[in-house]
């Protein structure tokens, strides 16, 4: 068996103003500034920014200084969005690889076991699709395996942690997977991302606010 996932991510602005020197800087559009001994706290690029207030974005920062912006969809996938921020607030993805990579395809993460931590028991069912499987789309993975008599792919449970990031528009998937997540800046770091990647860390924002998003989110 093989698991699919896709995910998306997050990316940060910001305009240091403090007496101590930057050792240093991510991204150009949307960056997190690391100072010695004390990091700034993320903001949101100005293309975020200008997503209707109150919006969920997810800021993901990788270990090579790479970062990505994922607007999470909360209102239409509200139990699938809703795991996701969950996870984040619990620091899951800090530190989880990208395990899975498929050229002009897709990049995968989330297997905390690949990293010598427990997957959290969670169960989550798959939400309706409403959004299409195109290039920069986030959605969880699900169990596959390969029918012997047909060749069609046949999709079982979905995975309550792994997500997986589209390189490429993929339609065929439509019918069997829930897009959660859209990016918004960091395709460039998507398509560079290898094979044992490592995300340092994940957080959520809200477009017109301040801080991070709590870990609750109505259905």
């Amino acid at each position: 068996m093989r698991i699919l996932f896709y995910l998306g991510a997050a990316a940060a602005v910001l305009a240091p103003a403090l007496a101590f020197a930057a050792v240093e800087v991510y991204g150009e559009d949307a960056v997190a500034v690391r100072f010695e001994e004390e990091e700034m706290p993320l903001e949101l690029s100005a293309a975020a920014r200008e997503l209707p207030a109150g919006t969920k974005v997810a800021v993901m920062e990788l270990t090579d200084g790479g970062a990505v912006e994922v607007q999470l969809l909360v209102d239409e996938t509200p139990k699938t969005a809703g795991n996701f921020i969950a996870l984040v607030e619990d620091g899951f993805y800090d530190g989880i690889v990208f395990h899975r990579v498929v050229p002009d395809f897709v990049v995968q993460a989330g297997d905390a076991t690949l990293v010598g931590r427990e997957n959290p028991d969670i169960s989550l069912e798959t939400e309706p699709d409403v959004r299409k499987c195109v290039r920069g789309a986030v959605s969880m993975a699900r169990l596959a395996k390969r029918d012997e008599n047909t060749g069609e792919m046949i999709y079982g449970d979905t995975s309550p942690t792994q997500f997986f990031i589209l390189k490429s528009d993929a339609l065929r998937l439509d019918p069997d997977f829930c897009v959660f997540g859209v990016v918004v800046t960091g395709m460039d770091v998507v398509d560079a991302i290898e094979q044992g990647d490592v995300i340092e860390r994940v957080r959520v924002l809200t477009v017109g606010g301040s801080g991070e998003a709590p870990a609750t989110v109505e259905d």
